[in-house]
């Protein structure tokens, strides 16, 4: 599962048809303008993303048309639009209109405004998802010296630059770097008297994901349960906010293997987003995926098909058929079907998985290093051994590169590549690999 991240959008309120361009008055002009903008906005939220692409496109000529092409009314189109392509997966558009927004905005607000601040933590934002953390890592830095300096360090804004930071910290595994993050941002939101407990319970979700990542598993769902409690006080029972928390608990008891109180979690979280003031279908999607998942742990494999069927559909339908959310849902289908042994219907998802991967991640990823590694389970499923071996090989080696040779996340690929090489009868070529397995699990579990 891929986690979320809070992103400062500029977005703001207006909508309407995309009218000719010419000869209107600059305030009908900009009347034009904010209601192309809030129709826009509605497609988005609606996860009608090729729609929000559209309208905005025209909000930008608007823009443009009405105050030249170095405004902040220009600056805010083009950040408007780089969050819609980037939701539709067009993320080398994306990340071109954002690195415009943010020139255009240091050119006219000066490199230390607070509206800088906000351009680099979405570009930053855009690095994050793409797994392109050392970048992404950079530019909330940057966002986060700003805002201390433009706000102070009291600021709810510099609480959010540090759940941003840390954020990016923990997808990197540097776990102890972002635990004093998290602790200040929620010292910062307890104290401040402008906040209504909604920031203290995003914080304390993001340190119950921490304590997760961390393997503090039953901390985390006590930091959880406390998020959910202050979110029960604050919002209506069918806020996002209280499905995203349920769906952070169903994960923490997933990993305790509590599976039914996790089924229980994901089910709440799945009946809140059904029952919308507006369904958003990227989330639904989301939700039937985690439900899907849990089901398949439990053996549900029929249940578990049925869900992750939907999510599919729902996720192609919302980016289209090459984007890394579908990808996913290929994955964890194709893997429904290989253990109730429906080989033929497993094999085309992973290929179309891991050909999505390489083309917008790179044939170097580590998540295609995933691709191959399910390729090849599914391979030595089938009795193909020998087709798995150079599929596994390439997976340690893309994971090794990405990830260092101690993580314990290549543990899974080093297990099941020993595994194979045993069924061919390499057992030479297996015992190193079975001694460095031991070696890393044992580092692992190391205090």
């Amino acid at each position: 599962m891929r986690s979320m991240s809070a992103m400062n959008l500029r977005l703001r309120l207006a909508t309407v048809l995309a009218l000719v361009l010419m000869a209107f008055p600059a305030r009908a002009q900009d009347v034009i303008l904010k209601k192309l903008t809030v129709e826009a906005n509605d497609f988005y939220r609606q996860a009608k993303y090729a729609d929000a692409v559209r309208v905005q496109q025209d909000a930008l000529k608007v823009a443009e048309k009405t105050y030249g092409q170095s405004h902040r009314e220009v600056a805010t189109a083009l950040s408007n639009l780089a969050e819609y392509q980037r939701a539709k997966g067009n993320y080398t558009e994306a990340e071109s209109l954002l690195k415009q927004s943010l020139a255009m905005d240091q050119k006219l607000l000066g490199y230390e405004h607070p509206d800088v601040a906000v351009d680099l933590n979405n570009l930053a934002l855009l690095y994050d998802n793409l797994g392109r953390y050392p970048d992404a890592e950079k530019l909330y830095q940057q966002a986060l010296t700003i805002d201390e300096k433009a706000m102070g360090t009291n600021n709810l804004g510099v609480a959010t630059d540090l759940n941003n930071l840390a954020g990016v910290y923990r997808a990197q595994g540097k776990l102890a770097k972002a635990e004093p993050l998290y602790q200040r941002a929620l010292a910062i939101c307890e104290k401040s008297p402008a906040q209504n407990g909604t920031a203290t319970a995003t914080t304390l979700n993001n340190l119950g994901a921490l304590a997760a990542a961390q393997g503090k598993n039953a901390e985390a769902e006590k930091l959880l349960n406390r998020a959910l409690d202050i979110w029960r006080k604050n919002v209506r029972p069918d806020h996002p906010s209280l499905a995203a928390t349920w769906r952070a608990l169903g994960s923490v008891q997933t990993a305790l293997r509590a599976y039914p109180t996790a089924e229980a979690s994901y089910s709440q979280a799945l009946a809140i987003t059904e029952k919308g003031r507006v369904v958003n279908k990227q989330l639904l999607a989301k939700d039937l995926s985690n439900l899907g998942l849990v089901l398949y742990l439990e053996k549900k494999y029929a249940a578990a098909e049925s869900s992750l069927k939907r999510a599919l559909d729902l996720d192609e339908a919302n980016y289209g058929k090459e984007h890394l959310t579908v990808a996913s849902s290929l994955n964890n289908l194709a893997e429904v079907y290989r253990v109730q042994g429906k080989y033929a219907q497993a094999e085309p998802l992973y290929r179309q998985a891991m050909l999505i991967d390489e083309k917008l991640l790179g044939p170097d990823h580590v998540d295609v290093g995933t691709d191959l590694n399910n390729l090849g389970a599914l391979y030595f499923s089938e009795n193909r051994p020998a087709d798995a071996v150079p599929l596994l090989k390439r997976a340690l080696a893309i994971k090794e590169a990405a990830l260092g040779p101690n993580s314990p996340q290549l543990l899974q690929v080093i297990d099941n590549y020993t595994v194979v090489l045993h069924a061919l009868g390499r057992t030479s070529e297996a015992a190193p690999l079975e001694s460095r397995a031991k070696a890393l699990r044992a580092w692992t579990v190391t205090p």
